[in-house]
């Protein structure tokens, strides 16, 4: 991925995220997002509050350079519901992160099941 749009696309993917959707939890317009990952803009204002929703280094994401994610402490701090998040669940996030969309979506559901069977019993 050679160009801030394509890494851009691929975070937002990998986290399961709309354009809209990333643009809300930024505080930015859906075509901010549009413009950026159509390569119109090359250098955003926002790459270090995107990067944070993204849990992804703001320097790879803008020049494509160190790790991509940040680490377990980083992703921990920004997080912003109040809730915090254990490391079995930090690893559980990341292996989630790996399945592609169908799995997620079959899996979210068989969850969702569950939680219904045992909050009636």
């Amino acid at each position: 991925m050679n160009t801030l749009a394509k890494r851009l696309r691929y975070a937002r993917e990998r986290m399961g995220l709309s354009q809209s959707e990333l643009a809300r939890r930024v505080g930015l317009r859906p075509q901010a997002i549009q413009f950026i990952e159509s390569g119109h803009v090359r250098r955003p204002r926002s790459i270090v509050e995107i990067a944070k929703v993204l849990a992804v280094n703001p320097e790879w994401l803008l020049l494509g350079e160190g790790p991509v994610e940040v680490g377990v402490q980083e992703a921990h701090a920004n997080y912003h519901d109040g809730v915090s998040l254990t490391e079995e669940a930090v690893v559980v996030a990341r292996l989630w992160m790996e399945l592609p969309m169908p799995q997620r979506l079959a899996i979210k559901e068989t969850l969702l099941a569950l939680l219904k069977v045992y909050s009636q019993s």
